[in-house]
């Protein structure tokens, strides 16, 4: 009987999740027909999707996940990175899926290492963004003299240039060894708007100080 109940609570859940992304426009079943024309294009992006981009996702917060020594099992970790991207994808708010995954991965965890599992989740973002970041600046690199052309362009070369120089310091200062109770930049955060907040993105980060390999290895993953 409660194996009944729990597959009719499943079938519910589904169903209001679908009626949900067709009434707000997420889900248009006359968009997904085009695919029947070019069904190559569908299962190119199908393959990019499942061989690609969630293998990779899974990776590297596996990754950041054994550097701080919480062992999870990498099948795990994946099927928990596609429960978190449909979450992300059919409901609203961007980080709706993270708040899931960490659910089950604290849940799985004892005490002391709940607090470290769910930074892992936030560190991963941050990292997501520093690879955009470093993307976009190669990106203009690469593109240099079709933007200098262009003036209009101008204004986002200069504010990807900072957002790349800010990165650049940010891993530095990262992983510079300060001597205990030494580092400048704890009291500088502690002066700073959401300084809690602050404190607890770069204390997270500088407990990777002396995981360079994994810190620069999830970066180049996100690019």
């Amino acid at each position: 009987m409660k194996k009944l109940l729990l597959t009719l609570l499943k079938i519910v859940v589904v169903g209001t999740i679908l009626i949900y992304l067709v009434r707000s426009g997420r889900l248009n079943f006359e968009k997904l027909m085009l695919f029947r024309d070019a069904p190559e294009i569908l299962a190119m992006m199908v393959a990019i999707l499942i061989l690609a981009v969630v293998p990779m996702a899974t990776f590297r917060w596996w990754l950041l996940l054994r550097a701080i020594g919480i062992r999870v099992n990498p099948k795990q970790a994946f099927v928990l990175t596609w429960i978190g991207n449909f979450f992300n994808t059919t409901l609203p708010g961007a980080v709706t899926g993270d708040v899931v995954k960490g659910y089950y991965v604290i849940k799985a965890q004892e005490e002391d290492g709940r607090t470290r599992a769910f930074m892992t989740l936030l560190i991963d973002r941050f990292v997501g963004l520093f690879g955009l970041i470093v993307m976009a600046f190669f990106a203009l690199v690469f593109n240099f003299e079709l933007i200098l052309s262009q003036e209009r362009l101008h204004s986002l070369a200069w504010i990807i240039v900072a957002l790349f120089g800010g990165t650049v310091l940010f891993y530095s200062i990262v992983l510079f060894p300060f001597k205990e109770g030494r580092d400048p930049f704890l009291r500088l955060f502690q002066r700073l708007p959401a300084s809690k907040f602050s404190i607890k993105v770069y204390s997270a980060f500088k407990s990777f100080q002396y995981q360079k390999t994994t810190l620069f290895l999830t970066l180049f993953l996100s690019i």
